[in-house]
């Protein structure tokens, strides 16, 4: 008797088990980006994707049109409908299974990526500017916020054994759409804000930001893997993480203390090669963007050769992803007391150089001493806005600081020549500062620069040689060199031929 009650107690175990795994694998999700309020591209083809049971049959109404697939064995779905004009609210209804999901209000217009690490993550609330902005009244209604937030802080905390597991089955970011209002922004980007508000401004388009950041996050972690274990000069990070010289020490130890409590010895971090990547890029590249905003840099300043490499192989991966060359613009770090920000500054404006549509915002001259977080986005943003303004929406606007064209010797003189600079200025007409020289000697000297004719003069100290001039090459720098637009003119180092 007590064999059959065992064996009555199995199967009810049993079939429990199987319902529940068939109910499980039956439901029917969206991808992580499709939700309430939300912004669909313009222009390129609508894809919509999620998951349900293998082999199912999923029908996807849009805009009077009907698709109907069949998930693959992994229960992978995707339909695609014709690229559209702006416009909306729209409906989006997908059935299979007997199940039906139904997403409202969406609009077309605009999608732009916010990535990086704490700088971009920093909210507006915080912000020099955020307590006036939020206690305005009329929100921009064309703009819609997706902020993709991690489900814990990368800050000096150790992470509880649910958070861990959650993190290896990389379940690390979640989030929906919401409209704009003084709620869903004081928790937002500061700097995807402002950019946001910039551009809608001079647009009657709706406006989707995708905020996907992670506060300390070194740029590895937002690379596929696999491409970083394809290049040997970087795939000795994967060998002992928290060990690897070439991971900023910072990271290392700001992990190690994350993960504290951690059991096994393969534990994933969101600061971990590659991590970011799959658990919050990969989601989105069957989402079509018009393009992406980066503020990023302060966890891979030990070495800018690396950094070099993998900015490169970070825009170059995410462009092929997505399929297509969209516009990427970034954050040159801003000016502290720390010793290799200058030259770090200067790699990041010759990378503009390096690979095509790319863009650069100037952030010295908003920067404090001690703090990596200065409260000043709202020019940040702003700058970057104009980026998208001049370069995607064809406004004729000036949108790049004074760019060094050549340093020529005259007389006892180095004449500097600039291009995106009608009128060379300081603010209110203040002494020219922030330039340096380098003897043939490769001593570091002070140089006594003036504004002459739309040139920086500078005056060549009696008996020496001048090999290159610097500017704004002081870790914490007010240098203090604007174009017509008000914008500065980068760090930057060039030689005097």
């Amino acid at each position: 008797m007590r064999r059959i009650l065992l064996y009555f107690l199995l199967l009810l175990f049993s079939n429990g088990f199987v319902n529940g795994q068939n109910a499980v694998d039956s439901s029917l999700t969206l991808g992580t980006v499709f939700s309430d309020h939300m912004v669909l591209q313009r222009n390129k083809p609508i894809v919509i994707y999620g998951k349900v049971k293998g082999g199912s049959q999923v029908t996807i109404s849009f805009l009077n049109k009907k698709h109907t697939v069949i998930s693959d064995d992994s229960g992978q779905w995707k339909a695609v409908f014709p690229a559209m004009k702006k416009g909306g609210p729209f409906e989006i209804l997908v059935k299979a299974n007997e199940r039906k999901v139904t997403v409202s209000d969406v609009v077309i217009g605009d999608v732009w990526i916010c990535s990086g690490q704490s700088n971009m993550e920093f909210p507006l609330e915080d912000s020099k500017t955020g307590t006036s902005e939020l206690n305005q009244t009329n929100f921009d209604t064309n703009i819609r916020l997706l902020r993709l937030g991690g489900i814990t802080s990368t800050g000096n905390v150790s992470w509880d054994f649910a958070t861990l597991e959650k993190i290896n089955r990389f379940e690390f970011f979640s989030g929906s759409w919401q409209k704009l209002n003084a709620i869903s922004a004081a928790s937002f980007s500061a700097v995807a804000y402002y950019f946001g508000k910039k551009i809608a401004t001079e647009n009657d388009i709706p406006i989707g930001l995708i905020q996907v950041a992670v506060g300390g996050s070194p740029t590895e972690s937002w690379i596929d893997e696999s491409l970083l274990k394809k290049d040997d000069q970087i795939a000795g990070m994967f060998k002992n993480w928290q060990d690897a010289s070439e991971v900023m020490e910072w990271c290392r130890q700001r992990a190690a203390f994350n993960l504290a409590d951690a059991k096994s010895d393969q534990q994933k971090h969101p600061f971990h090669p590659g991590y970011n990547f799959k658990a919050g890029i990969a989601p989105l590249t069957d989402f079509p963007i018009t393009g992406v905003i980066w503020y990023q840099g302060e966890s891979n300043v030990h070495d800018v050769e690396l950094h070099e490499r993998l900015f490169e192989m970070l825009v170059k991966s995410w462009r092929q992803k997505w399929g297509y060359q969209f516009p990427f613009y970034y954050v040159q770090l801003s000016s502290i007391e720390r010793p290799l920000w200058p030259e770090f500054r200067d790699s990041q404006r010759k990378m503009l150089a390096e690979i095509p549509n790319l863009g650069m915002a100037v952030s010295y001259d908003l920067g404090d001493s001690l703090n990596v977080h200065p409260v000043q986005k709202k020019e940040v943003g702003e700058r970057l806005g104009a980026l998208a303004l001049k370069n995607v929406y064809h406004k004729k606007i000036t949108a790049t600081g004074p760019i060094p064209k050549r340093a020529s010797v005259k007389h006892d003189m180095i004449l500097l020549d600039f291009s995106f600079a009608k009128k060379l200025t300081t603010p209110y007409d203040q002494v020219l500062t922030g330039f340096e020289l380098i003897s043939q000697q490769g001593k570091r000297l002070p140089a006594n620069a003036t504004i002459m004719k739309n040139k920086v003069t500078i005056v060549i100290p009696a008996g020496e040689k001048i090999t290159t001039v610097l500017y704004a090459y002081q870790p914490f720098t007010r240098a203090n060199l604007y174009n017509e637009a008000g914008l500065p003119a980068s760090t930057f180092s060039i030689l005097v031929k």
